[in-house]
């Protein structure tokens, strides 16, 4: 077992039994916990009582023990200050680095895409989106994964709102047609867009979940045709949607559930 260079025994104890506490379906008592724990049971009453009075827990009746809501709420207000940009950027930067891309995240607003950060891949050929700038669900990689776990009568009213205009020959104009598509990129967990934004622009896109699992945006890598050939499209996508898995982990998301 590895030796920690600092301990407080005191502060492992009380969050053994705030765990023991989180993990059980009843209330507990001091033998309960004891039976579980193996701590003194006066230590377990002292921290028990000390708890209480932080309104960390609550005595229920007959000598048990349940947690209250504190610490959810701390948890709540942790994860609504989480930065989503500031979490994001250095995976972004990782995957910027080890595949050359440009890449981008974005959200959902206003029925569109709209980028809120991005970093340059360092090839020569650099891109010339910017964080604010929108974009079509219907024919950008970052769109699709939006609007593929969004309510179908969403979907229809961003659709019916931006209109799906073809940008390129290989844009999909077709409402149906495009509801198909969008199951693949939930089978896949990820969404390709073979030069129907822009020609010879490749991107490919994956879902970040946030910690209730909801998808709160999308992340994408860039390229030009040549840089991005269709053979690799699965290898490349498989990559997207590992590095916005580890976003999402990292933004609460439980990737078990």
């Amino acid at each position: 077992m590895k030796k920690r260079k600092y301990s407080v025994p005191a502060l492992e104890k009380g969050l053994s039994i705030v765990e023991t506490l989180a993990q059980s379906n009843v209330p507990l008592g001091v033998t309960d916990i004891y039976e579980i724990c193996k701590l003194p049971k006066t230590t377990i009453f002292m921290i028990l009582t000390t708890l209480e009075e932080l309104n960390y827990v609550q005595r229920v009746g007959d000598g048990k023990y349940r947690l209250t809501l504190k610490l959810y709420n701390i948890g709540m207000d942790i994860l609504s200050r989480l930065d989503i940009r500031a979490i994001a950027r250095p995976v972004m930067e990782e995957l910027a680095a080890e595949l050359r891309f440009t890449v981008h995240l974005a959200i959902l607003e206003n029925g569109k895409a709209t980028i809120i950060e991005k970093v340059k891949g360092p090839g020569f050929v650099q891109f010339s989106t910017e964080v604010g700038q929108s974009m079509m669900l219907h024919n950008s990689g970052l769109g699709k994964v939006l609007a593929a776990y969004i309510p179908e009568e969403t979907l229809e009213h961003f659709l019916k709102m931006h209109g799906m205009p073809a940008t390129t020959e290989n844009t999909v104009t077709s409402v149906e047609a495009f509801k198909k598509l969008l199951a693949n990129v939930r089978d896949n967990g990820f969404a390709i867009e073979d030069e129907e934004g822009e020609p010879g622009i490749r991107c490919i896109a994956a879902p970040i979940y946030d910690h209730t699992g909801k998808v709160s945006a999308s992340m994408s890598v860039t390229a030009l045709r040549n840089e991005l050939p269709s053979h690799s499209f699965q290898e490349i996508g498989r990559k997207v949607r590992e590095k916005a898995m580890q976003i999402s982990v990292n933004l609460g998301y439980d990737r078990n559930n």
